[in-house]
């Protein structure tokens, strides 16, 4: 396979413009790394490094980018707000194709439900181009105002609403693609349409979560909904977690999703207590061992109805609250700061009282089922005290700690995320600690497996040089083996984001 040459970067620039086509050691270097971590198993951080940046600005670039790299066998990384976990890292000599200039909302067509966007437009300003005009977006993720609009379907990313309404590829209706041989089309389920039809093979769901590995998304239709005149959000403590994990399964059944509870969230007292302190500065209650909150939408008589309903399961599950416990508002407050200013990375780091390095976000999301979960959220806690308790990790409990051992947050019918953080010193991170790591994450992942839960339900992170025999074991053979072939067949020369999945 290539790599970028000064001949290459002067027939980018030829064909593009200059001003699209970066390769300047800085804008490269900014442009290696996402916030995931695989960089901290990487002692040569020029892996990541592209041999040049491209901007392109209308989907006709994007095939001509797409062309040369076609000629020259050079990889292509597509790049969003990579506030991803794992895909969109640079890789050495690649052109990463940064699409931030195309942004522009192309269609709204406000009575059939659907709206069109190009990949580069931000999450927070397609939602709030619709808030304007009285709809709301169903494609709501944490990291709004970095993700952008491509990159959530490249990823089949979580929203704020999943429990009620899915994941990425259940708005996305359809999708405008260069492929790897520089052919643009728009593809959706059965039909070029943004509808369902029986036309043709639901080829859209074919590059949803593809993370970049068999062409370049460019736009997306997605359906859209009126804002809901009314909306509830409520919180209940629990004085056992076992408790709060109950509420939170009860409270989203199928019937409580259908009667308007649009999201549950529960929140582990291991997470509370460090970030109420951190980000707050709040003292959080030694007796109160979760939290699990809730938002109700809809019409009014419906979520009047609906919330009594939750205020009995949380009644029966034994919850309540009370005056010392902090301002019912701090859960979205926490969030906010995360998503501004990333402030967990510097919880307890040197970055708070010197402006110097913070730590390394390592995120894991696995997807279990709702009837395993609190026997293997137990199991699941004494694995995360093994890697902090200096005898069985001795490096990582050096480097690594446990900022959320896990906040279970809904995702399909009757399966749950449990999105959780580690914070890892990048300093500190040594080849020990790497190993250490790796039999760690193994020894999870078998831990995973064995309560019928899937590695990871959102993020995709885990160690690169781990990663096919992971997705053979949870796959499959002859699984993975038909992925291998369906990228044969799209993208012969493995041109494609190479460095994922296979």
């Amino acid at each position: 396979m290539g790599i970028i040459t000064p001949e290459v970067v002067d027939e980018l620039k030829s064909s593009i413009g200059k001003g699209k086509v970066a390769d300047d050691l800085a804008t490269r270097i900014v442009h290696r790394f996402t916030h995931g971590p695989e960089v901290l198993l990487h002692e040569d951080w020029d892996d990541f490094t592209p041999g040049c940046v491209v901007f392109p600005e209308t989907v006709e670039e994007v095939q001509e980018i797409v062309r040369i790299a076609d000629k020259y066998v050079i990889p292509i990384v597509p790049q969003g707000g990579r506030t991803c976990t794992y895909g969109a890292e640079g890789m050495r000599g690649c052109i990463a194709v940064d699409l931030a200039r195309m942004d522009k909302v192309i269609e709204y067509d406000e009575a059939n439900y659907r709206i069109t966007v190009e990949a580069g437009m931000r999450a927070i300003d397609f939602i709030e181009f619709l808030a304007e005009r009285g709809k709301m977006s169903l494609e709501f993720p944490t990291m709004n105002r970095a993700s952008h609009m491509g990159s959530r379907a490249s990823l089949h990313g979580y929203n704020k609403f999943e429990c009620r309404w899915g994941s990425s590829g259940n708005h996305i209706k359809a999708i405008e693609v260069v492929l790897p041989n520089g052919k643009v089309l728009w593809v959706g389920r059965g039909t070029r349409f943004p509808c369902k039809s029986v036309m043709g093979y639901n080829l859209k769901d074919l590059f949803i979560g593809s993370r970049g590995t068999l062409g370049i998304i460019t736009k997306i239709t997605e359906r859209f909904i009126d804002i809901p005149p009314k909306y509830v959000y409520g919180i209940a403590a629990f004085e056992d977690w076992t408790d709060g994990f109950r509420a939170y399964i009860n409270l989203k059944k199928p019937l409580m999703i259908s009667a308007g509870v649009w999201r549950v969230k529960s929140y582990h007292k291991w997470y509370l207590s460090q970030a109420v302190q951190g980000m707050l500065e709040l003292t959080w209650p030694e007796d109160v061992g979760a939290l699990t909150d809730y938002h109700i939408l809809g019409y009014p008589e419906v979520v009047e109805a609906c919330e009594k309903l939750v205020k009995r399961v949380i009644e029966e599950c034994k919850g309540f609250w009370r005056e010392d416990l902090p301002p019912t508002d701090f859960i979205g407050r926490m969030h906010e700061t995360m998503e501004k200013y990333m402030g967990m990375a510097a919880i307890g780091t040197e970055r708070l009282e010197t402006g110097g390095m913070g730590d390394r976000i390592v995120p894991f999301d696995p997807n279990i089922p709702d009837g395993n979960l609190i026997p293997f959220y137990e199991k699941h806690l004494e694995h995360l005290h093994k890697m902090i308790d200096g005898e069985h990790y001795p490096a990582l409990a050096d480097c690594m700690r446990v900022l959320s051992p896990g906040a279970p947050v809904a995702t399909d019918l009757a399966y749950t995320k449990l999105w959780g953080l580690l914070l890892a010193n990048l300093k500190k991170f040594d080849e020990e600690a790497r190993k250490e790591f790796r039999r760690w994450y193994w020894e999870w992942a078998e831990l995973i497996w064995r309560y019928k839960g899937s590695l990871t339900a959102t993020h995709g992170f885990m160690p690169r040089d781990m990663e096919i025999e992971f997705r053979k074991r949870e796959l499959g053979e002859d699984y993975y083996e038909l992925m291998k072939i369906i990228k044969q067949a799209i993208d012969p020369k493995n041109i494609m984001n190479p460095k994922v999945i296979f």
